[in-house]
């Protein structure tokens, strides 16, 4: 049986941009030939609603990507243990909370990995976050700063690198409007691009190498600890 990557993505703070992260990381990994399902654990179900394609209505769902499912927590708790060893990864979008029903998910991941902004208050948030991972003796992949505006955190960042150190990855999401009219085409980024043909010279591409940047980062740690 091949192993199966369970990988959390969450902060218990919102607006950091996870299910944004989930959609695209899904997109990224599933470019490089691996299975992905992505699993929405948010009451609120937009990362759930943003994949489906109305081709089946029970327990784990197709989308319009080949290597691309999806399902909700209750539906992929629900299905075989056939079904979820069906997968290369598996991406939980987590709602921003700490509670009984999101360390139990937190518990079932092997490695989380904790979106954020920046902010003066970011940081003592993320040592409540890291704390819970730990308490669920779970493996912390890293932080990785999203929505970044050179002009305004250039800074800040490096006070993140001083006290994060090795835990902040490498992987930098710049802010993009994009974001929000890729989402309302219900495409991920780079397939928005892809069918507006914008070519990848332009800058608006950096937020499409940033997460493919990431799904790298995250890759090689997959790989490493297989080999291990």
């Amino acid at each position: 049986m091949k192993k199966v990557r369970k990988i959390g993505i969450f902060n218990n703070k919102g607006g950091v941009a996870k299910t944004t992260s989930v959609i695209n990381l899904a997109y990224s990994l599933q470019k490089h030939d691996y299975k992905v399902l992505v699993v929405d654990c948010d009451t609120q179900e937009n990362c759930f609603m943003f994949f489906m394609s109305g081709k089946k209505t029970s327990g784990i769902l197709p989308t319009d990507y080949e290597n691309i499912s999806h399902a909700t927590w209750e539906r992929y708790t629900n299905a075989s243990e056939h079904e979820r060893t069906e997968f290369d990864y598996i991406l939980f979008d987590l709602p921003p909370t700490i509670s009984e029903k999101v360390s139990q998910i937190i518990h079932h991941c092997n490695v989380v990995y904790v979106p954020t902004v920046l902010g003066e208050f970011e940081i003592s948030g993320l040592k409540k976050v890291t704390d819970e991972i730990n308490r669920q003796g779970v493996k912390l992949g890293g932080v990785f700063v999203t929505m970044y505006r050179a002009e305004n955190d250039a800074e800040i960042i490096e006070e993140f690198r001083k006290i994060l150190k090795k835990r902040l990855m490498k992987s930098i999401i710049p802010y993009s409007k994009t974001v929000r009219e890729s989402q309302k085409a219900g495409l991920p980024i780079e397939a928005y691009f892809r069918e507006r043909g914008v070519p990848q010279t332009q800058t608006s591409w950096k937020i499409v190498n940033a997460y493919e940047s990431l799904a790298h980062e995250i890759m090689e740690v997959n790989s490493y600890e297989n080999n291990v």
